[in-house]
């Protein structure tokens, strides 16, 4: 019985291995054709600044910020070389530490054109970015994450690309201010650049990116009008949502027939997760709204290319498929031979060699080789993670807006 279930547990795990890196290889083939597709058209229109200058409304949600990252923030938003005029909101969402945030709060509500609001009680950010939004009057309106430094040119880059009427909502492209700190840092800085300069500029070939990341994004106020009260109103299963903000306001821009853009040249920096405890609370609440927002993703999906299925599909289905890959593989070498993990160990390594391939390409950085051991990290941590977020899908929690944090958001 032994050396019977060894050879077809062989035989299924030969398999499953063939066809998860059969689809790793063909996403990852037709992901780069089209980011680098994507690079090549932002890259020839480059400099070309908007004829128009519409006014721009920028709302800022804090909650238990550290006051030196609001500070960098606001400070960069203040340094702005856009020509039109720029109303600036602040909202801090009932902060536990606003008192600290007060003399931040103070100095900036004294400058012309921005407005500190203080509700009096936490009511997600949503709802703090709905205070800020009923004294919008601009044509455009950009959200900023208020541990996050904005460049220079981001708002004037942002601006241009509204100059097509198709267009309802931008993305830039995040990097990450704590890189530095430790290994962990480093790999999600890496993990960010695929993030946005391979699947995000895939997608904006497609004029379909499916979230416009809050950190910096920016959205037609004609096109939130239609869709506002949908948004900060949602509920799944009868309770109010508190996370996936980005993605439900992405989704909904879609759903009306806007296209959505991924802009290169429109670059912040933002902190990341500096442990893996809050590294892991902020993937579960992002990969709970990945599988929450499918139910709106998949009705204008239908409507648009082939590849945004396939890109959905093997988003939604290669973590499940890598699940059953490994599983399959230790039950293998339980049985029959042990030896082999250290094969299949390998496979993973290349794939993950494969995923930054066109990063180390494009940056000419060989540190992107280290993208190697968050395979690993995926594979051991995050796989795991998803089982848990479809399990925990109607739970709230803020994961990673818990506490008050030096480095920012813990």
């Amino acid at each position: 019985m032994s050396s019977l279930a060894g050879v077809l547990l062989h035989h299924v795990l030969h398999d499953v291995f063939a066809l998860y890196a059969s689809v790793v290889m063909a996403h990852f083939g037709l992901q780069v054709f089209f980011a680098h597709r994507s690079y090549r058209r932002a890259l020839a229109t480059r400099g070309a600044r908007s004829s128009r200058l519409p006014d721009v409304d920028v709302v800022i949600t804090s909650y238990n910020e550290d006051p030196a990252s609001l500070r960098a923030c606001l400070e960069s938003l203040l340094a702005q070389d856009y020509r039109g005029a720029v109303q600036v909101y602040v909202v801090d969402d009932c902060s536990k530490n606003r008192t600290e945030l007060m003399p931040v709060y103070a100095e900036f509500d004294r400058i012309p054109g921005w407005s500190v609001l203080l509700p009096e009680r936490n009511r997600g950010k949503r709802m703090a970015q709905d205070a800020a939004f009923r004294h919008c009057r601009g044509e455009l309106l950009v959200t900023v994450d208020s541990d996050t430094i904005v460049d220079p040119d981001a708002v004037a880059e942002i601006v241009a690309a509204f100059d097509d009427e198709r267009v309802g909502a931008v993305t830039g492209d995040v990097g990450v201010t704590n890189f530095r700190t430790n290994l962990l840092t480093r790999l999600i800085e890496m993990r960010y650049w695929v993030a946005f300069n391979q699947e995000r500029a895939a997608q904006s070939c497609f004029r379909t990116v499916l979230c416009c990341s809050g950190p910096l994004a920016a959205y037609r106020r004609v096109a939130l009008q239609q869709i506002w009260a949908r948004y900060v109103s949602q509920t799944f299963r009868g309770i109010d949502c508190t996370y996936g903000d980005d993605r439900h306001l992405t989704n909904l821009v879609l759903g009306e027939g806007y296209d959505t853009l991924f802009l290169p040249f429109a670059h912040a920096v933002t902190n990341a997760p500096e442990d893996v405890p809050s590294y892991l609370r902020q993937q579960l609440r992002w990969n709970k709204s990945f599988y929450r927002e499918l139910l709106w993703t998949v009705p204008f999906l239908l409507r648009r290319s082939p590849y945004m299925v396939f890109e959905v599909v093997v988003q939604t289905a290669l973590p499940l498929l890598l699940t059953l890959a490994v599983t399959t593989a230790l039950l293998y070498a339980a049985v029959e031979a042990p030896a082999r993990l250290l094969h299949y160990a390998v496979v993973i390594a290349g794939m993950a060699v494969l995923r930054c391939a066109y990063a180390i390409y494009r940056t000419r950085r060989l540190s992107f080789l280290l993208f190697v051991f968050y395979g690993f990290l995926h594979l051991g941590l995050l796989v795991p993670l998803r089982i848990r977020a479809l399990l925990t899908l109607t739970d709230n929690s803020w994961g990673t807006r818990k506490t008050v944090s030096a480095g920012g958001r813990a």
